[in-house]
């Protein structure tokens, strides 16, 4: 710029100097005082004459001034060349260590960390180096660069916090997951990967309530995908189910649990915990309320089981509801099997073994012979006992070696 500005300078006074000399003609003349001699110069040879000593002068100053300044550009000229090589290793560190080549990106950073120059790059290559660094397992090496990064202003501390809580989530070091965690959120509460690293430590310490908070949380962020979400979602209605130890504590988890649910996938989960905390007379009318509206078998056992606590009169109310099921799908071998252990229960023998040798004959199975077999020796018929037992075994045999499939020639 002020070269520039020089030439500038020195066109102008070109110019002025060439319009005076057109306008005034003749002579300079030198005087010189001691001698008082006179020297008389054409006045245009003089105006030619001082604009080449302005321009030599001009030149020579920059000359001057290109040596003294040699030693710094050399030291420029070092420093950018040793930025440009910081640059080049910090892309050849970010590569490899997507790429999967975990010593190689570390190794990379490493060339940027010992850079002088690398300015505000060694923040990334420590962050690189670090996670590259955990994920060859090279405990040493982690902390060393945690150390450094230690040193770092505040904000720059949450990669670290987030490296040391994954780290500690991969060894199920859980205190110490802990207190990363919270020493994250203390800075950026709402990052999507704090958020997901949350998620994945409230599912190992089994917290249903705060995996279903995380799983919210993230979809709003669109950072989790419909299928992982359901998949979390269902995990924590199950482990709230199994936490339930008596009726209100059911109840409150039934109130977070979509509608939809309860009818579906859950729906005998649900009978079989209001049977497991005693709630019998519930657990008859949750599968009369469902049962009819999808035929889910595994609804029966839960009322059976729950009628043996019910009093005589209750039990032949579930008979009836349960034969009505049976009048209106006259082949479903799970209903004959289980009206034939309710008979059984009631000591009515004809009828739990009609029932019985229906259902094997619809669908044989192991328990449906093992209750007819009981109904045999109940009714004093010992060798029609043994012929159901003798048939369980050998569907137990089959099971456990089956036939060999026949080699084509």
């Amino acid at each position: 710029m002020k070269g520039l500005i020089w030439i500038i300078v020195l066109f102008a006074a070109a110019v002025g100097l060439t319009i005076a000399a057109q306008h005034y003609s003749g002579n300079v003349y030198i005087v010189i005082d001691q001698t008082q001699t006179q020297i008389a110069v054409n006045l245009h040879l003089f105006v030619g004459a001082m604009i080449v000593f302005v321009v030599l002068l001009y030149l020579l100053l920059r000359l001057i001034n290109g040596i003294i300044n040699i030693p710094g550009r050399v030291r420029r000229f070092g420093r950018s060349r040793q930025a440009h090589h910081a640059e080049i290793a910090l892309n050849k560190a970010g590569l490899a260590y997507f790429e999967g080549k975990f010593q190689h990106a570390e190794q990379e950073a490493a060339k940027v960390l010992e850079n002088k120059e690398a300015g505000h790059n060694r923040t990334l290559a420590l962050m690189l180096a670090v996670h590259s660094a955990d994920q060859m397992g090279d405990d040493a090496k982690r902390e060393g660069y945690l150390k450094e990064i230690a040193q770092l202003p505040h904000k720059a501390q949450l990669s670290r916090h987030l490296l040391e809580a994954e780290s500690a989530l991969n060894r199920q070091d859980y205190p110490a997951a802990e207190a990363a965690l919270a020493a994250a959120a203390a800075i950026n509460p709402k990052l999507t990967r704090l958020v997901r690293l949350q998620l994945r430590y409230m599912f190992e310490q089994n917290n249903p309530l705060e995996v279903l908070d995380r799983v919210a949380k993230l979809e709003k962020a669109s950072a989790l995908n419909a299928a992982e979400a359901a998949q979390y979602r269902e995990w924590a209605w199950r482990e709230l189910l199994a936490l339930a130890t008596d009726y209100p504590s059911l109840k409150a988890c039934l109130g977070r649990i979509p509608k939809e649910i309860q009818e579906g996938e859950l729906c005998a989960p649900i009978a079989e915990k209001m049977l497991q905390i005693g709630q019998y007379p519930r657990v008859v009318k949750w599968v009369k309320t469902h049962y009819p509206k999808h035929r889910n078998a595994q609804l029966l056992p839960p009322m059976i089981e729950a009628a043996r606590y019910l009093s005589p009169r209750e039990q032949q109310k579930i008979m009836d509801t349960v034969e009505g099921w049976l009048h209106d799908a006259p082949q479903d071998a799970a209903l004959l099997l289980h009206l034939g252990q309710m008979a059984y229960a009631k000591q009515l023998w004809g009828k739990a073994q009609g029932y019985l040798e229906a259902s094997i004959a619809l669908q044989p199975s192991v328990s449906a012979h093992l209750v007819l077999a009981r109904v045999f020796d109940e009714t004093d018929q010992p060798q029609k006992a043994q012929e159901q037992r003798n048939l369980v075994l050998e569907s137990v045999a089959e099971e456990e070696h089956p036939a060999a499939l026949p080699q084509s020639n």
